[in-house]
């Protein structure tokens, strides 16, 4: 029988196109490689614990998650702005001190920089939060640590404070991420909250599927060929549809259509340790700005933000290492313990190694990004289009807004 639309793919960004065009009134069947919708946002349960698959937040000032997501129903609960940070001397606390009075004091005193390099900072989230999404993406282009420069923060502030932070959200180390992305997240976190789901990152698929009507996706359904309106999937099986939706991540079979599509990446290694007491009672990121850092980019004790995360009694920690290491799991986990150990003593060696995600496929590489792209970029041909954060910028608004944009393409 004859399909609809088809959407190869139940990441955010097919999810986010099947309901939209649910809601236009058409018949929408994905289909999913792997065993459930999620894409690269997706939550594992083990042994009682919560684990996202890679350190992930969700910022709640993106526009097309407010328009699209019901954020009661994900019972978010929120990170504290700001992060404690790690460094050869101590550690010490850095916040935004008007949404976060109670941390003035401790960051006016911090040793991240200058006093001029904390106005700069006030300075800054006022005028981001002044200019428009659009007028962010069209700055020129130019790597974050030029950008930071000139801007006016001094290297020793670059080092302590933004490099770790940013090499976290960005995962990559030398800051060569497009100034664009950097102005829009930072608007983002000036917008709105950091959190996550009550139940883990995956609440946030859940919820799109939710919206879509029972028996709309297939999964354990990989797609090997397209060919005009017709899908050749893993088991020979040929479908045919009015139009197509391709909605993966970056790979070949993506490329085979979008020449243009951007195929580079970055990777992450997220650890996850269990621990019978915490290393901090607060809900915050934890960054290492050590010159000597090797193995520990941040951690954050995921139980701190959500209680649900961990069986009572017990403490999870993620801690993330940008890249995918040579060395086998059990030498990362011992890695990581022994450059901790210098910020939360012996009882380091307490925690035990629960799982290790390493993600080759994390962020689309982001040295060019943009916020809109043109229908005729997204239809390929009459029957085929293309969704996904790729095309814009490695976020969840992008890859949502993709989709958006991939159902109003494809309009009958």
């Amino acid at each position: 029988m004859k399909q609809d639309v088809i959407i190869i793919g139940a990441g955010l960004a097919g999810l986010s196109a099947a309901v939209h065009l649910h809601r236009q009134g058409r018949k929408v069947l994905i289909l999913e490689a792997t065993d459930r919708a999620g894409g690269r946002i997706k939550t594992d349960s083990h042994d009682g614990f919560l684990l996202d698959r890679g350190f992930q937040v969700f910022l709640t000032a993106y526009p097309e998650s407010k328009s699209l997501l019901n954020y009661t129903d994900l019972n978010l609960k929120k990170m504290l702005p700001g992060a404690t940070v790690l460094y050869d001397d101590g550690q010490f606390e850095i916040a935004d001190p008007l949404r976060r009075p109670s941390a003035a004091l401790a960051t006016f005193f911090a040793p991240v920089g200058t006093l001029k390099d904390k106005i700069n900072t006030l300075w800054l989230k006022n005028k981001l939060q002044n200019l428009t999404i659009d007028q962010i993406f069209q700055q020129p282009e130019q790597t974050t640590r030029k950008q930071l420069t000139e801007y006016g923060f001094s290297p020793k502030m670059i080092e302590r404070f933004y490099a770790p932070f940013l090499s976290g959200i960005f995962l990559e180390n030398d800051l060569s991420t497009s100034r664009r992305m950097f102005d829009f997240v930072m608007k983002m976190f000036s917008d709105g909250d950091v959190a996550v789901p009550a139940l883990g990152m995956e609440e946030i698929p859940k919820q799109l599927v939710a919206m879509l009507p029972e028996n709309s996706i297939r999964c354990n359904t990989q797609v090997m060929k397209i060919e005009g309106n017709k899908v050749t999937i893993a088991d020979g099986t040929v479908l045919e549809a009015n139009q197509i939706l391709l909605a993966t991540t970056a790979n070949s079979l993506a490329q085979e259509f979008f020449p243009k599509q951007k195929m580079t990446s970055h990777q992450v290694t997220n650890v996850y340790f269990e621990a019978s007491e915490t290393p901090t009672r607060k809900a915050v990121v934890i960054l290492n700005a050590s010159k000597i850092k090797k193995w520990v980019n941040n951690l954050t004790v995921m139980s701190n933000v959500s209680s649900a995360y961990s069986p009572k009694g017990k403490v999870l920690i993620s801690v993330s290492y940008n890249g995918i290491p040579t060395i086998g799991d059990a030498a990362l986990a011992e890695n990581m313990k022994r450059e901790l150990k210098k910020w939360f003593g012996q009882k380091v060696n307490n925690w035990k190694m629960l799982k290790v995600y390493r993600i080759e496929y994390a962020l689309p590489t982001q040295e060019s990004v943009r916020n809109e792209i043109p229908a005729s970029e997204i239809k390929i041909s009459d029957t085929l289009f293309i969704c996904g954060d790729n095309l814009l910028n490695g976020s969840i608004n992008a890859a949502m807004k993709t989709g958006r944009l991939a159902a109003e393409a494809m309009q009958l």
